[in-house]
């Protein structure tokens, strides 16, 4: 009914009209989860101690994330890239748990960030229409992924990084030209829609320009190791919880597991900071202000804060976490490396993202509409050092991977692949006096990466 039309003419105004309409859809739905979760967060600040009913708040997550519509478990920003990359709709029933299972998450407590929601009502709404419409297997996929890209440019206020982000985060070593101007009209429109409706964002235009020097430039380089270490010490803390709480679940049922989850998040906001916990967009802000840090190890108290969340049920996204380390871990070092603590935060929160989610490009430029042009230079060698320092590590495991230092994968991206069912879902069919053996020989493979990978 809908299919591709020869002429480039008819075919770009065809996927402005769409691209458009997929912005303005998904921007709308951005502003109100964004509205819907200020709301809720400035109601749970006048509860002291919101955070002691973390245990049961978990366990009521994850068990409506599980028993409810047991099917529908696309609620994540990786189960997204996951149909994506398998040409498979985002179902309805997923877009309204992710909505509003996220938004609970964030409120009692966990930690856990914005923008997975957004990411999933972007690609399920695009997949209705898609599907709607009865568009091939190849335009359904663009359209998700337009629909990606206006769910991040949305939450964020980002509208060229954001686009460029669900671009990039979908296949490291291969960015989709074709669907570039689809996505950057999607993300633009979004942007301007939640702008319209009230949405505010953090922007923070930087003072501190230095002289760009020899020295400097060592500053960086060692900076962006440093965020690059940084992201591998948050991907493998991630893999370890995830594992050792899958162990715990068929151990101890998952009432238990998220009751010691929900403990060890009481334990980490008591004996530190409630700061640590739920969206922790204070933790964000001060760093970049140039405020003076709560604890030096706050970037490592939030990594544990959300692998903790996340492997005892919780729902929600990963990048909002994922800022908040990077901008604490960047006014750390900035002591050390005698550099302003507020440029130092503003470098260390997109260096981060860019090793976290192997996305360079779109951080870089995220970099510019945060914090101004003159940041340019010094983010783009920070960003590209953090994710040569990764390597092949992704906090999303269903991102795919092929690029010239690292592994190769044999299906081209314009084919469809049918994955089947994921190793990890066949878990639960293990005994249980097997399972130990296997969560540990999992979780040394991942903390000790095998290199042995050939070059296909």
């Amino acid at each position: 009914m809908f299919d591709e039309p020869k002429n480039n003419v008819v075919r770009i105004i065809k996927w402005f009209v769409l691209a458009t309409l997929i912005g303005v859809v998904v921007g709308t739905l951005d502003a109100l989860f964004l509205k819907a979760l200020d709301a809720s967060i400035r109601w749970r600040n006048t509860i002291p101690y919101f955070y002691l009913g973390l245990p049961l708040a978990l366990y009521v997550v994850a068990l409506l994330s599980r028993k409810v519509a047991p099917r529908h478990k696309d609620y994540s920003t990786d189960a997204v890239i996951h149909k994506i990359n398998a040409y498979e709709p985002v179902s309805f029933i997923s877009i309204v748990k992710g909505f509003f299972l996220s938004i609970f998450t964030m409120v009692t407590g966990g930690s856990a960030g914005k923008e997975a929601p957004c990411a999933d009502v972007g690609a399920g709404i695009s997949s209705l229409l898609a599907r709607g419409l009865k568009m091939n297997l190849q335009d359904q996929r663009k359209l998700m992924i337009c629909g990606v890209s206006a769910g991040f440019a949305g939450v964020f206020g980002v509208p060229i990084s954001g686009a460029l982000f669900g671009l990039e985060v979908l296949w490291v070593g291969h960015i989709f030209y074709e669907v570039m101007f689809p996505a950057l009209v999607a993300g633009i429109t979004s942007f301007q829609i939640t702008s319209l409706l009230g949405v505010n964002y953090i922007y923070h235009p930087l003072h501190f320009v230095p002289v760009f020097s020899e020295k400097f430039f060592i500053k960086m380089i060692i900076a962006g190791m440093c965020f690059g270490l940084i992201s591998v010490l948050f991907i493998e803390i991630s893999k370890f919880m995830r594992v050792l709480f899958r162990y715990l679940v068929q151990r101890f049922h998952l009432f238990a597991t998220c009751v010691i989850g929900g403990l060890l998040l009481i334990v980490i906001a008591y004996a530190t900071s409630p700061l640590y916990l739920g969206l922790g967009l204070a933790g964000i802000d001060g760093p970049l202000s140039g405020a003076p840090l709560e604890s030096p190890f706050g970037f490592l108290y939030k990594i544990l804060t959300t692998s903790i969340t996340f492997a005892a049920g919780g729902v929600g996204g990963i990048v909002t976490p994922i800022f908040f380390v990077g901008a604490q871990a960047g006014a750390m070092l900035s002591d050390f490396l005698a550099v302003d603590s507020a440029t130092l935060a503003a470098l260390g929160l997109v260096s981060v993202l860019a090793g976290c989610a192997n996305t360079p490009l779109a951080a870089s430029i995220m970099a510019i509409e945060l914090f101004g042009a003159d940041i340019a230079p010094y983010a783009a060698v920070s960003c590209v050092i953090s994710f040569l320092v990764t390597g092949q590590q992704s906090v999303y495991p269903s991102q795919r991977i092929s690029w010239d230092s690292g592994k190769t994968v044999d299906q081209h991206p314009a084919a469809p692949v049918n994955y089947g069912r994921r190793a990890t879902d066949q878990t639960s069919t293990l005994p249980r006096k097997t399972l130990f053996k296997k969560a540990w020989r999992e979780m040394t493979h991942h903390l000790i990466p095998h290199r042995t990978d050939k070059k296909s």
